[in-house]
């Protein structure tokens, strides 16, 4: 069975959008505490006031894409959930890298990664080509194709067209003007810059390493 096929069983439906799930996967962490604790779906339901069933529903993505599993019918955050939802009370944008690289290899990035190396698409192409095969194609295609982005696996840019992320020019010195020398300097940028600043590192490194080396 391909992991698409599988997807149909672990994408929610009804609206329950990647911010939502992330607010879900909040309130698991934060129940479970720092052992990680597995936590009844119906305390979870009865903790962010919606109901089990849209609990269990909404949990499926979580669970195949790392970030939750399950005990006996309940749920606890993985190590990989836990550091998440941890980042993301500190800082969005360091939340967001970390998300980035812990699904690498998980087949959805795989995938637009797949589609995209021929030229950017509008959202709702890729939506349409992420769900291939599903039911409710281009809602859980869409679905796929926000979490992607909150990702910064991809970038969805005006009029809806989804590309690659842009690789921009290295930002600004800090208002002292001198240049970044230190981590307490990069981890004090605003989230914004910080991005900027890790996607410049990235193109820089992947520069150096050369045609040989990446193929």
């Amino acid at each position: 069975m391909s992991a698409a096929h599988t997807a149909h069983n672990i994408l929610p439906s009804g609206g329950f959008t990647s911010l939502r799930q992330l607010k879900l996967l909040d309130a698991i962490a934060e129940m479970g505490g720092d052992d990680r604790q597995s936590i009844p779906v119906t305390e979870i339901s009865t903790k962010v006031k919606i109901s089990a069933t849209t609990v269990s529903s909404a949990q499926g993505f979580l669970r195949q894409a790392g970030l939750l599993e399950t005990h006996h019918g309940a749920l606890a955050v993985t190590a990989a959930g836990l550091k998440l939802t941890r980042l993301r009370a500190e800082d969005s944008a360091r939340a967001r890298l970390f998300l980035r690289d812990h699904w690498r290899s998980a087949w959805f990035t795989k995938a637009a990664t797949r589609f995209l190396r021929q030229g950017p698409l509008q959202r709702t192409v890729l939506a349409e080509k992420l769900g291939y095969g599903l039911s409710s194609t281009r809602e859980r295609g869409l679905y796929l194709v926000d979490w992607l982005d909150y990702a910064l696996i991809v970038q969805v840019g005006e009029g809806g067209l989804v590309h690659f992320p842009d690789s921009p020019p290295a930002p600004e010195a800090p208002a002292s003007g001198l240049p970044l020398t230190s981590i307490e300097e990069v981890l004090a940028l605003p989230d914004d810059t910080f991005v900027a600043v890790m996607r410049a590192y990235t193109t820089l490194l992947t520069s150096l390493r050369g045609p040989a080396t990446r193929a």
